[in-house]
């Protein structure tokens, strides 16, 4: 099991950021539906996990993750930075160099992913 030890600044602003998604979220919204969002589709759990292990650069992520397109992977690194789950590091040197990794808030879900792939595999 993997688990993150934040630093009380980057835990406070994990902590707010996760107070301002849930006021995000309408009145009659669940968090289980506000979550499903943030991680819901077909590869984002995969990506999750393997920034988990380390950063990746676009090219190592993609052939990590498997069968995806260079489309669908950056439309869902944009989605996930935009969240919040992930950072985007650009090294300003030629050729483009551009780290991903994840935020202190995408590392608060890698427990909670470690236990539903421990679940999947008791079937």
């Amino acid at each position: 099991m993997v688990y993150y030890n934040l630093s009380s600044t980057n835990l406070i602003n994990t902590t707010n950021y996760f107070h301002t998604v849930m006021q995000k979220i309408k009145g009659n919204e669940s968090p289980t539906t506000a979550a499903i969002k943030l991680i819901g589709g077909k590869w984002k759990l995969c990506i999750l996990w393997q920034l988990s292990q380390k950063k990746m650069r676009f090219g190592e992520l993609q052939r990590a993750v498997g069968d995806i397109t260079q489309q669908m992977l950056s439309k869902q690194l944009k989605e996930m930075a935009k969240d919040n789950l992930i950072k985007r590091k650009v090294y300003e040197v030629i050729p483009p160099k551009v780290e991903y990794s994840l935020t202190a808030f995408g590392k608060l879900g890698i427990p909670v992913l470690t236990e539903l792939c421990n679940w999947a595999s008791k079937k």
